[in-house]
């Protein structure tokens, strides 16, 4: 009886807040902002794309698309739009969209309970054609009090680090870290009793918090009479809150006593 008390807008709210907040702990996006795309986007839900393609946000295929795709009239006459099997496919699409193009990465400096500038940026960043998009989601988030899932929001996730490491055959290391959306920058010096390194390296998110890179820098062996090589190296890492579980191979570019020299490595992010 509730549910029939309620508008479709709240039936809407009642059924997708949870996708939203979750999506706002992975990828740092205020779940106020996703729920108001998603109303806004999908009619309630009831749009012909939310109910055949279960789109709710209305993204089109563009380049690189591999899904299924489902046609309708926008901006244009028979276009392409993305067709999900299920509707929280379509809300971590909606994250991957904001959190993997460059002109949406301004948005991420701004607090996650600053939902008008959020609706701004969207707007600025051409999210939509409408030129009153922010408006729209601004006065839905007020009229839905949408902000009150923002509450409990993650703190704003620290973009550099500095980095201890232990581990083999570098006993222990220094670095610094610094995270942007899926990428990871960082350099970094190990050392222990045979070798000695330092590099510099990319990684990048590929899966749930799994992460593939490369890294080149120099090997120094204070042992040998050949004591300096450069060196590139191929990684997998997982990342564990604060910590970074890392495995990957150097070779060494000049000739060495090592053909190549595996390493693990526990890195933790240092507060």
């Amino acid at each position: 009886m509730h549910l029939l008390a309620q508008s479709k807008t709240e039936i809407y709210i009642t059924k997708y807040s949870q996708l939203a907040v979750d999506e706002m702990h992975r990828y740092n996006i205020p779940a106020s902002i996703t729920l108001a795309q998603g109303i806004l986007e999908s009619g309630n839900g009831e749009s012909r794309l939310a109910v055949k393609g279960n789109n709710h946000f209305g993204i089109k295929c563009h380049a690189g698309w591999e899904g299924e795709s489902i046609i309708e009239d926008d901006d244009e006459k028979g276009e392409c739009f993305r067709k999900y099997d299920k509707v929280a496919d379509s809300y971590r699409d909606h994250s991957l969209f904001l959190t993997e193009r460059n002109r949406y990465s301004f948005l991420f400096t701004y607090k996650l309970s600053d939902y008008k500038k959020w609706a701004k940026g969207l707007k600025k960043a051409g999210y939509a054609t409408n030129p009153k998009y922010s408006t729209l989601l601004i006065d839905l988030i007020e009229k839905y009090d949408l902000s009150r899932f923002d509450k409990d929001a993650p703190a704003q996730q620290k973009q550099l680090y500095v980095a201890n490491a232990y581990g083999l055959p570098y006993l222990i290391g220094i670095g610094a870290y610094y995270f942007h959306n899926k990428s990871i920058y960082f350099t970094e010096v190990n050392t222990s009793f045979v070798f000695s390194s330092a590099s510099l390296g990319y990684d990048y998110e590929f899966f749930n918090n799994f992460y593939a890179g490369a890294n080149a820098g120099i090997i120094y062996q204070p042992t040998k009479e050949k004591d300096i090589s450069t060196h590139i190296s191929a990684e997998l890492f997982y990342r564990k809150q604060n910590y970074l579980i890392r495995g990957g191979v150097q070779l060494p570019l000049e000739q060495m006593e090592y053909p190549f020299i595996p390493y693990l490595r526990l890195t933790y992010l240092l507060n």
